[in-house]
């Protein structure tokens, strides 16, 4: 069967992102030197990122193989809401990021805490309004959502926009953060906290850059199948899907290797966490100073 592949190698990074996304997000609710406006952006995006790899693949197969349930049904829905509420996360979060990189001074009076609450609230309402009640709507047999305009719509909101808006973010991170990264290195050479504020910076564009790429290098499949539906109404072959679902939870499990990673914040607050048997932990004096700036 050409689709085995699949269902054998989709167990790995569906247990990562399960484990890994949990693991971050109860890192950030149990350690209150986590619980800055920053990290509420990761704390949602790591929650759909959990959706994905625990619904995509994992209640997916259990319910097909045992419950002779398939993919015209609800759970189809349901790991489809997951999708799309990880890549508006991911844009919520991109925004936020980006104007900490490119307008750093103003950070603090653009995105205040109504806002990134709004934000983070679009984020969500939007794949569940949007997609999931009329979905749900259509299988009840109480709308229909065969209409070609709506079904376009959907992709050019969900699919299209995202991405082009994802990569021209990252270009502008990378080319802006380079620059920075520069401009500090000459000012500051001379002072004994020049490494420490380098390393933050580093820290802020790294973790975004690494999850914008990842996202954009897992989604170009599915980016170029939106385009023939458009161009041409070719609807991809079941081993296409099959190819696409499983990028998109690698997607989902690449995220919380990046936090742990290179997220410095939670890197630490992780270590911490291996290491229990520390009773007292080192008092972050820069605590304040970082929580605009930290990823």
């Amino acid at each position: 069967m050409t689709t085995s592949w699949f269902y054998t190698l989709g167990w790995f990074p569906s247990a990562v992102a399960i484990l890994g996304n949990a693991l971050v997000v109860l890192t950030i609710i149990s350690r209150t030197r986590l619980h800055n406006q920053p990290n509420w952006f990761v704390l949602s995006l790591a929650l759909a990122d959990f959706a994905v790899g625990l619904i995509y693949f994992p209640i997916a197969v259990f319910l097909c193989g045992k419950l002779a349930l398939c993919a015209s049904n609800i759970v189809d829905d349901i790991a489809v809401l997951a999708s799309y509420s990880s890549v508006t996360n991911l844009c919520a979060m991109t925004v936020d990021r980006y104007i900490a990189i490119v307008k750093p001074f103003r950070y603090v009076t653009w995105i205040t805490s109504r806002r990134a609450t709004f934000l983070l609230a679009v984020a969500w309402v939007v794949p569940l309004t949007v997609d999931f009640i009329p979905a749900l709507c259509t299988r009840l047999g109480k709308c229909s959502m065969k209409n070609k305009t709506l079904v376009f719509s959907k992709m050019v909101l969900f699919e299209i926009v995202p991405c082009l808006f994802l990569l021209i973010a990252t270009i502008h991170i990378i080319i802006t953060a380079r620059r920075h990264w520069r401009q500090n290195a000459r000012l500051h050479a001379q002072l004994r906290l020049a490494n420490n504020r380098r390393a933050r910076e580093f820290s802020t564009a790294m973790v975004i850059i690494i999850v914008l790429i990842v996202f954009l290098a897992c989604y170009c499949v599915e980016l170029y199948s939106v385009v023939r539906f458009f161009v041409n109404s070719s609807i991809p072959s079941p081993e296409v899907v099959n190819v696409i679902n499983f990028l998109v939870i690698v997607n989902s499990a690449v995220n919380p290797i990046a936090y742990a990673v290179f997220k410095r914040d939670i890197r630490r607050e992780l270590k911490a966490l291996c290491r229990p048997s520390r009773s007292v932990d080192v008092v972050v004096t820069t605590h304040h100073a970082t929580c605009s700036t930290a990823v």
